[in-house]
């Protein structure tokens, strides 16, 4: 599904903003479902910008600061399961590799190795 789909189905708006403004990629303001991206990165930054985001939606702010781990591995996890199955739109799952998604998307393999292969495994039922 497109990012802009899935703004459309949880009914978030976004605005971007420019590069001076914050010194932040971007954040989401539950209050009013709106998600605030750095206007001045790239397309590829900004979908994967607002992925994070839009994980973070059903995550109760009150909690923000004690479930701060928790909260933002979920926003990764999010991101990294909606781009994994846009390139499955465009490989076959046995052409996937992971090392090279992980590259292509800049993600580090440090934290991004177990969770891009779960996320494929729950994607493709292996």
């Amino acid at each position: 599904m497109k990012v802009n789909e899935l703004l459309d189905e949880y009914q978030v708006t976004l605005y971007l903003f420019p590069e001076t403004m914050w010194e932040r990629r971007g954040f989401y303001f539950p209050d009013e479902r709106v998600i605030y991206v750095n206007g001045d990165l790239s397309l590829e930054e900004r979908e994967k910008v607002i992925l994070h985001e839009l994980g973070h939606i059903n995550h109760n702010p009150v909690h923000y600061k004690r479930l701060l781990y928790k909260y933002e591995n979920e926003a990764y996890r999010f991101m990294v399961r909606h781009l994994i199955s846009e390139e499955l739109y465009q490989c076959k799952p046995s052409e996937f590799n992971w090392l090279r998604f992980a590259e292509r998307h800049r993600i580090a393999t440090t934290w991004g190795e177990q969770m891009i292969q779960e996320e494929f495994k729950n994607i493709v039922g292996a």
